[in-house]
């Protein structure tokens, strides 16, 4: 069996295709391409559908005998975009991507209408978001009243992929949290925020689990994929859920990091509690009694992006890591100055509507250098603010994205949190963890954990220094940030 794994990135699509012991047998990847204006940002889902099925092919040709072979078709990306189709299928405006900012207004209508305690219980999400769903549906139903009244299927951007590949549109389960109005302690659709976005209920999914066999794809599309004995469709996962199934750190007691341009933590938690006061994103599981808890941070390797961009032009990544090596050897450099990575504000778990970036503690000895190592070290610190704050006990660190070609980084993250960072050597993380959960469910494997020892990527462990010098230039961090914002409430409480 085969399985050509789509992960529908927000900055690019990827397939990779890999036998039925996960081996990679190819890849193949695009750029996302948007429709940007100010603050709207689209997209064409034909157009995003078609690109897939140009990559599964690309894959296929690049391995012989595919065509003898039963193939799964196993789905994972983002949530949040927002595609609406009429009756027929056909979509009634262009897609409206999550990084769609327009929605803000209606952010403030839903703060207003719905209390954000009973929300948070309700949805998962501590804050309303213009990200979400919910928001983009209440601005069209205010500035484009005849788009909903055309709609007969409100879709995320992998439900209308299922439909396209099966004939039927389905949700899967762990996307539904970031839709803000599905009840995740109940399974079901939250009726009221539906009522208040104004679509109707008979618009939206039925949904189905994560890992589920979701039958053959459509005739009409099997003549435009490889020849192959026959093609199902899986549902797959979130991506950063598959991503920890990929690494094999959908366990107990692990923090999975993805240390992107976003700075995102997944903790998988049993017999976890709803807590109002702990500003967690919590969703569904794959198994009844657990919880994945999740967390955002926009300031994550965006802040070193930003930095290498505006003040090391000339000096490549490659040339910034051997500098931060030669000057700090053991990892360590107790009079940087300190940088707060807000460069974006609002960042769990302080969600400081005010903050701003800053490097604190500057002298005249201080280079560029200092700086660099200052802004690693502080999304180090947001790192190890946001692993605190999930509780729970937390044993190892499982860290993949483009972050950990760093090895001084790495190690740097595993001084601050005193905890081992693991990185293992699978630069498609996401697309493997969609691979075992088809694998899984189509027989081929007994279970995740038989997956997780086939053709298992190599590992780099970096174990923390256990120096308290990390610890004491933590403790000067926090310092600056809540003199700083000492009188907001974030900070109060």
């Amino acid at each position: 069996m085969l399985v050509y794994a789509v992960d529908v990135g927000t900055t690019n699509i990827k397939v990779v295709l890999y036998d039925d012991r996960l081996q990679r047998l190819a890849g193949a990847s695009r750029e996302a391409v948007y429709e940007r204006t100010e603050n709207r940002v689209e997209f064409d889902p034909g157009q995003l559908f078609d690109l897939i099925l140009d990559l599964i092919n690309e894959c296929a040709h690049q391995v012989v005998g595919t065509a003898q072979q039963d193939a799964v078709i196993a789905l994972t990306g983002q949530a949040e975009s927002l595609v609406l189709n009429d009756s027929s299928g056909q979509p009634v405006r262009a897609a409206m991507s999550w990084l769609d900012d327009r929605a803000t207004d209606e952010v403030d209508e839903l703060n207003e209408r719905f209390d954000s305690a009973d929300a948070f219980a309700i949805t998962g999400e501590p804050f309303p978001s213009s990200t979400w769903p919910a928001a983009k549906l209440r601005w069209l139903r205010t500035h484009e009243p005849r788009t909903l009244s055309a709609t007969r299927q409100v879709l995320m951007v992998k439900d209308d992929l299922i439909r396209r590949f099966t004939g039927v549109p389905l949700g899967e389960l762990t996307t539904r949290g970031f839709t803000y109005f599905w009840n995740v302690p109940k399974g079901e659709y939250w009726d009221d925020m539906v009522d208040f976005t104004g679509v109707s209920d008979d618009s939206l999914p039925d949904v189905v689990s994560a890992g589920a066999d979701l039958g053959p794809v459509r005739q009409t599309v099997l003549d435009r994929l490889p020849p192959a004995r026959g093609y199902r469709v899986n549902s797959g996962a979130l991506d950063h859920f598959c991503a920890m199934v990929g690494t094999d750190s959908y366990n107990y007691g692990l923090v999975s990091e993805s240390a992107g341009t976003v700075l995102s933590l997944s903790m998988l938690r049993k017999d976890w509690a709803f807590d109002a006061l702990t500003k967690v994103s919590f969703h569904p599981a794959f198994e009844a009694g657990d919880t994945l808890l999740f967390n955002g941070a926009d300031s994550g390797g965006v802040a070193l992006d930003w930095y290498r961009r505006e003040a090391l032009r000339e000096l490549t990544y490659e040339e910034l890591e051997e500098s931060l090596t030669t000057r700090a050897p053991r990892g360590l450099l107790p009079n940087a100055p300190v940088f707060l990575p807000y460069l974006t504000g609002v960042n769990p778990p302080d969600y400081l509507p005010l903050a701003k970036g800053a490097f604190l503690g500057l002298e005249l000895g201080h280079d560029r250098i200092d700086m660099a190592y200052a802004v690693e070290e502080g999304v180090a610190h947001l790192l190890k603010r946001n692993i605190d704050y999930l509780g729970g006990t937390v044993r190892e660190i499982v860290s993949s994205g483009g972050g950990t070609t760093s090895r001084f980084w790495n190690q740097l993250k595993a001084d601050v949190c005193d905890v081992d960072v693991l990185v293992p050597e699978e630069r498609e993380a996401t697309c493997r963890g969609a691979a075992i959960l088809a694998l899984v469910a189509s027989g081929e494997l007994s279970s995740r954990d038989e997956a997780a020892a086939l053709n298992k990527p190599a590992v780099n462990r970096y174990r923390p220094s256990g120096s308290g010098d990390h610890e004491s230039r933590y403790r000067l961090f926090d310092h600056y940030l809540r003199s700083l914002y000492a009188h907001t409430p974030e900070m109060e409480n």
